[in-house]
């Protein structure tokens, strides 16, 4: 393949820009822009040690480092050079320029990880988390798509994979010999997809709590006008995001806002107040409101402490029901009547309360702490064919006991290549290049 080059740094000053080259000629195309006193020769070049020296580009030279890393243990798995120069936005596009003046070829988005996976140095699933790990907005998205980088969860797909191909295998050489050998494979065929079965079933029960680690946990917050819905998004937020003030009807659109909890992104939607008015503006906003907490994980319910539900709030509370609903309480610092009610207890002035409800939002909705210990399905690639591999392993679970060999193997080859789709063992051309046209270039 071409020698590529890119910039691997973010477009924008800084104190250092990064040009990296991949390919045969890595080691060529930098020997014809960069000197360093150290060697006589580029070729020389000792793998992983940083060289002091300087890179020229057309009419432009800077004081650089490049570092030189020798094929097969690279990124890419191919000769890697890379230039740290200063990080102008002129200057590393010049010396891009320069790179491909001499004999490189700019590269595509996400070539350099495309190139490591075609190589073997990762898996799909693995070169997917690679994007992930860019794009991560919270640390449990974090700490998730590390562990799928590092190959965690495509060893376990690939352990899923040999399984089932030394099953399928058995259960082909069965049909040469069916006298011989068809009721020992189908026995041991059935075990193994008995097996698989389960395992998926547990893989793929992580899916959901992997949608809050990725796209967050949408929490609406709803309530009749003036019982304090944005002053607890303030107090949530810890800044005066949403404008407080005595007079009804103030929200007239839904306002959103993130904090991070637990290592899990809260997506905070304060809507409209909800209630019946002749203001078209206003009405729009509570029809929206009322969409929005349908559509929500979570709806916090704000109300008083100490006094009993309004017509209006147990009317607002019928518009919602199906969705999992808790109880806030709001001004606990003022006098009230006791109130044992089920909920959680807050001031929104003073901030009583506010840490404990956003420990409880996590709760309600995940559960408690994540277990990182475990694969966690984050991907909606990966989750789709999932499920596809496991209907097929259940199909053929349910065909052991009265269909012919030739069936169960069709459902068992079906279950292998949606599995092969995750780690890119049976993934088409179309797949690979849909997932590398969403990394950055020079990644």
């Amino acid at each position: 393949m071409q020698t590529i080059a890119a910039i691997s740094t973010p477009v924008g000053a800084g104190a250092i820009g990064i040009v990296r080259i991949s390919g045969d000629d890595a080691l060529k195309v930098a020997a014809k822009i960069f000197r360093t006193s150290k060697l006589k020769d580029l070729k020389d070049a000792v793998p992983n040690m940083m060289y002091y020296g300087t890179v020229t580009a057309g009419e432009v030279s800077d004081r650089c480092l490049g570092v030189y890393f020798k094929a097969p243990k690279t990124y890419t798995g191919e000769d890697i050079f890379e230039l740290h120069c200063h990080g102008g936005v002129r200057l590393v596009n010049e010396i891009l320029k320069g790179c491909i003046e001499a004999g490189a070829r700019a590269a595509d988005k996400g070539e350099f990880t495309k190139r490591a996976f075609l190589s073997g140095k990762l898996a799909l699933s693995d070169a997917e988390a690679v994007i992930s790990m860019i794009n991560a907005e919270s640390e449990a998205q974090l700490k998730a798509s590390y562990r799928s980088m590092t190959g965690k969860l495509s060893e376990e797909i690939y352990a899923f994979e040999e399984k089932l191909l030394d099953a399928i295998a058995t259960m082909e050489a069965a049909l040469d010999y069916p006298e011989e050998m068809e009721e020992e494979s189908r026995r041991v065929a059935k075990e193994t997809v008995n097996a698989l079965c389960k395992e998926l079933e547990k893989l793929i029960a992580t899916a959901k709590t992997g949608s809050y680690v990725k796209q967050g946990i949408d929490v609406a917050i709803v309530g009749i006008a003036n019982v304090g819905k944005s002053s607890t998004l303030n107090a949530l937020t810890g800044k005066d995001r949403a404008i407080v003030t005595e007079i009804a009807g103030t929200t007239r659109d839904s306002l959103e806002e993130r904090i991070e909890v637990n290592g899990v992104i809260i997506n905070l939607i304060d809507t409209a107040g909800i209630r019946e008015t002749d203001d078209k503006v206003e009405k729009l906003g509570v029809d929206r409101s009322r969409a929005i907490a349908k559509n929500s994980d979570l709806v916090l319910f704000i109300t008083e402490a100490g006094r009993e539900l309004t017509d209006e709030e147990k009317e607002i509370l019928r518009s919602v029901e199906g969705s999992k609903v808790l109880y806030v309480f709001n001004k606990d610092d003022k006098p009230h009547a006791k109130d044992d009610r089920e909920g959680i207890f807050v001031s929104a002035k003073t901030g009583e309360g506010i840490e404990r409800l956003k420990k409880e939002i996590v709760d309600r909705v995940i559960g408690g702490e994540i277990d990182f210990s475990g694969n966690i399905v984050t991907d909606s690639r990966h989750y789709d064919a999932l499920k596809r591999a496991y209907f097929s392993l259940t199909q053929a679970r349910d065909g052991f006991c009265d269909q012919p060999a030739e069936c169960l193997l069709v459902d068992m080859r079906d279950a292998y290549s949606a599995l092969g789709e995750i780690t890119g063992s049976t993934a088409d051309e179309n797949i690979v290049n849909a997932i590398f046209s969403k990394f950055c270039l020079g990644k």
